[in-house]
């Protein structure tokens, strides 16, 4: 979860100074609140990866921000729990430990 974004800035920042060449930040859940379009805009990061688990509104949407849709794979695993049948194999086995 991205809520304000100054921890992930901040991670980016450190890994920039730690030799990183770019970076980019993936959240299930944007939350995006108070400051964090202005420092997700002014920040190193390269990319930002969100699932559309909330609503992205315009005004919050930047050059910066991915959205994936999440509501196929979603859809497929409530069908599997429904049908008593994997869920693992929705995502090929490489959900396994």
């Amino acid at each position: 979860m991205i809520d304000t974004a100054g921890t992930i800035v901040s991670a980016a920042e450190l890994l920039y100074e730690r030799g990183a060449t770019d970076v980019w930040a993936m959240a299930t859940h944007g939350v995006l609140s108070g400051p964090a379009i202005d420092r997700l805009k002014n920040s190193a990061i390269t990319r930002v990866v969100l699932t559309n688990t909330l609503p992205l509104p315009p005004e919050k949407q930047i050059d910066k921000i991915e959205v994936l849709s999440i509501g196929a794979i979603i859809a497929d695993a409530l069908s599997a729990v429904f049908d008593d049948t994997s869920v693992s194999e929705i995502f090929g086995g490489e959900n396994q430990a």
